[in-house]
């Protein structure tokens, strides 16, 4: 009976006890449910701001794709002669043709070719034209280049020596 005597004793502060841990335990079970919840929200949180990063980047390039769209156009023969012969009269190189090559269709755009032939004093101002024609403001692309001397005698040591140049530009425009 001593036990029990202490058990009717000590009743109140058992009982305390009891109610104090049952208190924690519940406390416990709602901090962890309120951390996992705080966890799965700044999850949710980190995923949209992956989200908005993409749409963000997705809508900088729709911006520069409308920008290419508006400086691909298509030119005609006149235009582009105008823009070669223009930039060949700066580099001292003399435009001798210029012929169209068929356009290749595709769905979303067009690529009109032309064959420039050219002639210049040296492989200096040739490779200036030529690099003028790639960084103008119109998008043109040089695919192919063909130097070969011309003059009176061709031979290697003549001062009179010029050299032509045949190139492929293409144009690309948008549809």
């Amino acid at each position: 009976m001593d036990k029990f005597d202490i058990i009717i004793k000590n009743k109140n502060k058992i009982l305390n006890f009891g109610t104090a841990f049952l208190f924690l335990f519940i406390a416990f079970q709602i901090y962890s449910f309120g951390n996992k919840q705080a966890a799965s929200l700044i999850e949710g949180k980190e995923n949209e701001l992956k989200k908005n990063k993409v749409i963000e980047n997705l809508t900088s390039l729709e911006k520069k794709i409308e920008g290419y769209k508006k400086s691909l156009v298509k030119q005609d023969l006149g235009s582009v002669m105008n823009s070669v012969s223009n930039i060949a009269k700066a580099y001292s190189v003399q435009i001798i043709s210029i012929k169209p090559v068929k356009e290749e269709a595709y769905a979303d755009y067009i690529i009109s070719s032309f064959m420039i032939t050219a002639r210049g004093t040296d492989y200096h101002s040739l490779a200036d034209f030529i690099s003028k024609i790639e960084n103008s403001k119109d998008i043109y692309l040089v695919e192919e280049v063909d130097i070969a001397a011309s003059g009176p005698s061709r031979a290697e040591n003549s001062a009179d020596t010029n050299l032509n140049v045949t190139l492929k530009i293409s144009n690309i425009s948008y549809l």
